[in-house]
């Protein structure tokens, strides 16, 4: 009994160390530098949409512009968590965020928000998929933020100021192009 015990944990084992034994890769990624978009939504509601903006579906995204990349060689191996299944031995990191957003209109956006105002009171969070929600905008934290605006504007001249803080880099201030609706 002791010999086919043996044997079903050797041919186990075997199994085990030779399923997903792969070496694979590490890559850290730290934001550098952020860019700030507006933008706008086509027909379909797919953003960013740039050639022709609709006063009723603006946006604003700040996103990481430049990023500092280290790779390193990781050994992927696993007894205990690759048994059901192999997993892919690649793996990409952030060691920083793009955090406490502050956005200002440089023109008149509506009677409430004149020229030189924190608008952080009407943009919705926008996720990867459409849909938004209310947030506190200085309290996300991601290499890729997108708002959506909750109020139409009032005047046709759009630019905004963006600040915020990059974890472990610094401050900045970004500033959207200017936009002139029809």
């Amino acid at each position: 009994m002791k010999k086919i015990t043996f044997v079903i944990l050797i041919y186990f084992s075997g199994i085990i160390i030779s399923c997903c034994f792969d070496n694979g890769t590490i890559t850290y990624n730290t934001v550098e530098s952020a860019r700030a978009l507006l933008f706008s939504f086509d027909e379909n509601g797919i953003f960013p949409h740039l050639d022709h903006f609709n006063r009723d579906e603006l946006g604003i995204g700040i996103y990481a512009d430049s990023l500092s990349t280290r790779t390193e060689m990781a050994s992927n191996f696993s007894t205990i968590g690759k048994v059901y299944a192999c997993s892919n031995p690649d793996i990409v990191m952030y060691t920083n965020t793009i955090d406490s957003l502050n956005v200002f209109t440089i023109y008149d956006f509506d009677n409430e928000h004149p020229a030189g105002s924190n608008i952080n009171d009407i943009l919705f969070y926008l996720d990867g998929f459409g849909e938004t929600s209310e947030i506190n905008i200085n309290e996300v934290s991601s290499i890729a933020n997108h708002f959506k605006f909750s109020v139409v504007p009032q005047n046709d001249s759009l630019q905004f100021e963006i600040s915020g803080r990059i974890t472990e880099r610094g401050n900045f201030i970004k500033t959207t192009e200017l936009i002139i609706l029809e």
